[in-house]
């Protein structure tokens, strides 16, 4: 089984959100996994796949290409395994919050990481990922980064039900982390893989909340390390 995942100048930091999701899934199966990195560039050369973006899982032959349809395949593939969801309520949650999260969350840290991406990326992918992603927040990449505390505050005030429900429970999906959790851990992963910005402080819940991600599956997370300015 393979899981190809997104990196920049260093092939070692796969920092997509999504990949990252797939990543935690995997883990929380039991299951291993070879982590194929790639560049922007790289996805459309993959033979077999009309996937853009990654995550990508190459199983069996099969290339299952969106991490809720990677989500759901390892599911229905690995039932004897430990449920990514919980039972139908469980996946309604998740798919709810695979939703939401898109605008309140990802999209304006997107923005506000959006000109750290490029400085981390390689070369041969500025260019497209400029074109691509000015299209895309309708502003260039400079002007984005001009607005990166204005983003970031949005970021963070949508923040609040997420610290509010882990002051009564351990994780979002309740006393053990599930697919949920995985999405939001997700979000975090990016900003370390991309940017020396720290997005939560210590009086955050999410604080607490992301050093037990950190640490699940013997420091799986850790795998990124934390950025300074100098390597980005």
């Amino acid at each position: 089984m393979k899981l190809y995942e997104l990196v920049g100048k260093d092939k070692t930091q796969g920092f997509s959100p999504y990949v990252w999701r797939s990543r935690m899934a995997l883990a929380h199966k039991g299951i291993e996994v070879e982590m194929v990195p790639l560049l922007f560039t790289e996805i459309p050369k993959i033979q077999g796949v009309t996937a853009k973006t990654v995550p990508i899982l190459e199983h069996e032959g099969a290339f299952i290409c969106d991490s809720w349809d990677i989500a759901n395949y390892l599911e229905d593939k690995f039932p004897d395994r430990p449920s990514l969801f919980g039972g139908d309520a469980g996946k309604a949650y998740a798919n709810f919050f695979n939703f939401t999260c898109y605008y309140n969350l990802v999209m304006p840290l997107f923005q506000t990481l959006v000109y750290d991406i490029f400085l981390g990326l390689d070369e041969q992918d500025r260019d497209y990922f400029r074109q691509s992603r000015e299209s895309l927040i309708g502003k260039s990449l400079e002007e984005a980064h001009e607005k990166q505390d204005q983003n970031l505050k949005i970021f963070q005030n949508h923040l609040w039900p997420f610290n509010a429900i882990l002051k009564t429970q351990e994780y979002f999906c309740g006393a053990e982390p599930a697919y949920v959790d995985y999405m939001m851990y997700g979000l975090f992963q990016w900003a370390k893989g991309v940017s020396p910005l720290e997005i939560i402080t210590p009086k955050d819940r999410l604080y607490d909340w992301r050093g037990k991600m950190d640490a699940l599956f013997d420091g799986l997370g850790q795998v990124i390390k934390t950025k300074t300015a100098s390597h980005i």
